[in-house]
C-alpha cells in the first residue's frame, strides 16, 4: 500500500501536469492537422537496369572494354616472349648486363599495368557520365509522374517493406525513359596517366 506521502506526492504531480496543460498557448493547443500524404515508390535500379539508354551504356562500355582486352592480350603475350628470352640470357649475359635488361622488363611490365589501370579509370568515367544523363531523365520524369499522382513523396523501393502495387511508378517511369531517352553516346574521357 501507498503511504501517505507518496500519495500526496503523485497529486501534487497530478496537479502539476494538468496546470501545465491548461496554460499552453492558444497555438500549440490548437495545432493545425497536417496535409494528406500522398506517397508513391520507384525500384531506381531496376528502372535504370532495364531502361534501353542504360542498355546501350552497357554495350557500347563492353565493345571498348573487349577492344582494350585484346591490345592488353597482345601486350601480354609480348611480355612472355620477353621474359623466356630473359631467362635464357640469364645463362649468357654479364650479371650487370642481365640485371639491367631485368630492370628494363619490369619497367615496362609497370608500364603495361599503369596503362591497364588508365583504360579501366576511363571505362568507368565514361561508364558514370553517361549514367548520369540517364539518371537525370529518370529523375525529372519521377516529378512529373508525381506532380500528375498528386504524390507528394516517392520513396525508393529499397525503403519500402510493405506497399500496395498501385503506388509502384516504377513500370510507368521506364516506359517514359525508354520513350524520352532511347540511347546515350558514351564519350570516354581522355587517358590520364599516372
Amino acid at each position: 500500500m501507498l503511504s501517505f506521502i507518496a500519495c500526496r506526492r503523485i497529486a501534487f504531480v497530478l496537479i502539476l501536469g494538468f496546470g501545465a496543460l491548461v496554460t499552453l498557448p492558444p497555438q500549440v493547443a490548437a495545432a493545425e492537422p497536417l496535409p494528406q500524404s500522398r506517397i508513391a515508390f520507384i525500384d531506381v535500379q531496376g528502372v535504370l537496369r532495364a531502361s534501353e539508354a542504360a542498355r546501350t551504356v552497357r554495350d557500347q562500355i563492353e565493345a571498348q572494354r573487349a577492344r582494350y582486352q585484346e591490345e592488353i592480350s597482345k601486350q601480354e603475350r609480348e611480355l612472355r616472349t620477353l621474359e623466356q628470352d630473359l631467362v635464357q640470357q640469364r645463362s649468357v649475359l654479364a650479371p650487370e648486363a642481365f640485371q639491367q635488361r631485368r630492370q628494363q622488363f619490369e619497367q615496362r611490365v609497370a608500364e603495361i599495368q599503369r596503362a591497364v589501370q588508365a583504360r579501366k579509370r576511363q571505362l568507368d568515367e565514361g561508364y558514370a557520365q553517361s549514367m548520369e544523363q540517364v539518371r537525370v531523365a529518370l529523375v525529372e520524369i519521377v516529378a512529373d509522374i508525381a506532380k500528375e499522382r498528386q504524390a507528394t513523396a516517392v520513396l525508393s523501393k529499397s525503403a519500402i517493406v510493405l506497399a500496395e502495387k498501385n503506388i509502384d511508378i516504377s513500370e510507368d517511369a521506364l516506359n517514359r525513359l525508354n520513350q524520352r531517352l532511347t540511347s546515350v553516346t558514351v564519350k570516354l574521357p581522355p587517358i590520364q596517366q599516372q
